[in-house]
């Protein structure tokens, strides 16, 4: 009985820990599902592979991946960051976005998209090396690399006073 106690406790503190993060500020829970989990309290880590969802209902994002590893505080009380990897995808708000790897700091409200990342609103698109999206802020900085530039994709918005493709009244 003790030997499963011990067992069973890290499964129960992790479905736990994401209701308790920040519990002062009362936000939503931060769910994970995947096909396995494995838990190292030693270092700290979780580490989820196979369809994993992650969704942090709180600042609105969610995240699909093939792996992601969370990385806990000492106490493994709070998500310090996260690691998305393989067929990364990404919602928040009104935008989605893809990359091959994703870096989240749930504490800064920070996320960065890296490997041929793009992120769309709408038919809206952006792409570059290097994408960091500020949540907090709504705001996002891209940047190219290695002779990459960074590309826009920027569709006009039809005004409902306007004739397509007429002038203004």
């Amino acid at each position: 009985m003790r030997r499963t106690r011990w067992l069973v406790l890290p499964l129960l503190f992790l479905a736990a820990a994401p209701g308790v993060l920040r519990a002062a500020e009362e936000r939503a829970p931060f769910t994970i599902s995947a096909d396995s989990l494995e838990v190292n309290r030693k270092t700290r880590v979780a580490i989820y592979q196979g369809n994993v969802a992650a969704d942090d209902r709180g600042r609105g994002l969610s995240i699909l991946a093939d792996r992601m590893e969370f990385y806990f505080d000492e106490r493994m009380e709070e998500i310090e960051r996260a690691t998305a990897t393989g067929n990364v995808r990404l919602s928040y708000g009104e935008r989605r976005g893809v990359a091959e790897r994703a870096e989240y700091f749930p504490r800064e409200d920070r996320a960065i998209l890296l490997g041929h990342p793009k992120v769309w609103q709408e038919n809206d698109v952006v792409s570059g090396c290097r994408i960091t999206l500020l949540l907090r802020e709504d705001r996002s900085q891209v940047e190219g690399c290695d002779g990459e530039r960074v590309n826009a994709v920027l569709y006009p918005k039809r005004d409902e006073g306007r004739p397509p493709g007429g002038a203004r009244r």
